[in-house]
């Protein structure tokens, strides 16, 4: 059976959250950005490299570990909209979680990064394989409830998209602590010259002081939002839905699927273009320096950071999807300013580092549209679903929405291969570097203009979606009415 506890949630989201519950919700968004900025920067490196596993038993580990997330988060989400007992009566259906999952997801992380010295090929292969499923399977357990969470702290359109903004500037916090404070701590430069990243010593540690960071931070969210908990006290109680007819009718709510098409394909271009970023900047635009290309990246994630101030203040005067698409578009033009731009033959050249600083940090302001608008626009789907359904059930969108997000990112690092073996056109043999410096020519289109046209996709997609303010403050007085409660299969 699930509780629905619209109307108890209702009593308490119908007034704006206070800034300190706000904040004490957006710390725990420090544990999904640094697990992904740390996972991304170390963990093929140190098992191929440092521990010397083969790079196709590496892949291998963490494509199963990536495989069980992906499954998991709808479950997850699904199971955690419907929870009751005592457990989930003094914790919060959320909250019974996150404390397990936060608890959990330090410590895995740690293991991943401390196998012991001296373990034989398969015997490594297992301690990868255990530990990267444990790690997806513990933070998946954690972040799609806190996500949930977000959603149900406020019922004011304008106020969900602020706790929306709030959560995403710790996350970019988390981001810029981790890729800047790994290297200086962990890794700093040796009296002999030699490359600090191969020293097995450094890993460790470093799992053990983000690990920690993570599970504090976790904790520190979920302590915070206690008093905000959801479970039983409704007037009524609804029919329970089965996993899989809950996930049938959440894709068949028009607006959900028009958010969910649009953000995957959204993510299919970031990662895209992600993956792309070094050939392009090392043989399009010529950018080799350490120095020129840490500095491109840091303003990224300067302008994404004020990009969140942006969304936050326009979101009260202008219409979610509005800002989605705006964002999208600009996106998409700078991505194609990037390939026709910037190169050899075109008008600003290459070995320029200026243009791709300010690029990034205008592309920055505008990619950072992804990690506030949506999940503040979920929120606003999960109230036409309680219409339908008389249930709470953010759990299996964000659950769904976490599913698309890993299908992205899955395509978009086999589309990477492809394109640079079709347009490499590259003898048996030959190595990435040889394959990127054969498809240089074509960098620009495959960094920037194949992306900025799966924007384009992604802006054409929303246009379905038809949720504003007038539309949730309609749909929340008709949720306040009685009504009838459905049957569900």
């Amino acid at each position: 059976m699930i509780q629905a506890v619209a109307s108890a949630a209702r009593q308490v989201e119908s007034r704006t959250l206070p800034l300190s519950a706000k904040l004490l919700y957006g710390v725990g968004e420090m544990p999904i950005t640094v697990l992904m900025v740390l996972f991304g920067l170390f963990a093929l490196f140190f098992y191929s490299s440092v521990m010397g596993l083969p790079s196709p038993l590496v892949g291998l580990g963490f494509a199963a570990g990536l495989v069980v997330d992906a499954l998991l988060d709808p479950y997850i989400g699904h199971v955690s909209d419907r929870s009751r007992g005592k457990l989930c009566r003094a914790l919060g259906r959320r909250h019974a979680f996150m404390f397990p999952g936060a608890l959990a997801t330090g410590p895995c992380f740690f293991l991943l990064f401390s196998p012991p010295r001296g373990l034989g090929q398969p015997a490594l292969f297992a301690w990868l394989l255990a530990c990267s499923i444990a790690l997806r399977a513990t933070s998946a357990v954690y972040r799609i409830p806190y996500l949930s969470l977000g959603a149900e702290l406020s019922q004011d359109y304008d106020d969900r998209t602020s706790t929306m903004s709030i959560r995403a500037i710790f996350g970019l916090i988390g981001t810029l602590a981790a890729a800047g404070l790994s290297f200086l701590l962990f890794f700093p430069a040796t009296l002999d010259g030699s490359e600090p990243k191969l020293n097995y010593t450094g890993y460790p540690r470093l799992g053990l002081v983000f690990g920690a960071l993570m599970t504090v931070s976790g904790l520190i969210a979920c302590l915070g939002t206690l008093g905000y908990r959801t479970c039983g006290g409704s007037k009524a109680v609804a029919p329970a839905l089965r996993f899989f007819s809950g996930f049938r009718i959440a894709m068949r709510n028009r607006e959900f699927r028009s958010l969910w098409c649009s953000v995957t394909l959204f993510f299919l271009a970031v990662v895209l273009n992600a993956t792309l970023a070094i050939h392009y900047f090392t043989w399009y635009a010529r950018i080799n320096g350490a120095g020129s290309l840490s500095a491109i990246q840091t303003c990224f994630y300067v302008g994404a950071l004020a990009g969140v101030f942006l969304w936050m203040a326009l979101a009260r005067r202008m219409e979610k999807r509005t800002l989605y698409m705006m964002a999208t578009a600009v996106s998409a033009a700078l991505l194609i300013c990037a390939a026709v731009l910037i190169g050899e033959g075109h008008l600003l050249g290459t070995g320029n580092a200026l243009p791709l600083l300010v690029g990034h940090a205008i592309g920055g302001i505008f990619a950072s549209v992804v990690w506030v608008i949506p999940s503040s626009m979920i929120a606003d789907v999960t109230d036409t679903d309680e219409l339908n359904t008389r249930l709470r059930r953010e759990g299996i969108f964000f659950g769904i929405m976490n599913f698309g997000e890993k299908i992205a990112a899955g395509c978009a690092l086999l589309l990477a291969g492809l394109l640079l073996s079709l347009f490499g056109k590259m003898p048996k043999g030959a190595g990435l570097s040889a394959q990127a410096s054969t498809a240089a020519p074509y960098l620009g289109w495959l960094y920037g203009v194949i992306p900025a046209v799966l924007l384009l996709g992604a802006l054409v997609l929303v246009l379905p979606y038809r949720l504003d303010r007038r539309t949730v403050t309609d749909l929340q007085r008709r949720l306040a009415l009685p009504m009838e409660l459905p049957s569900h299969e």
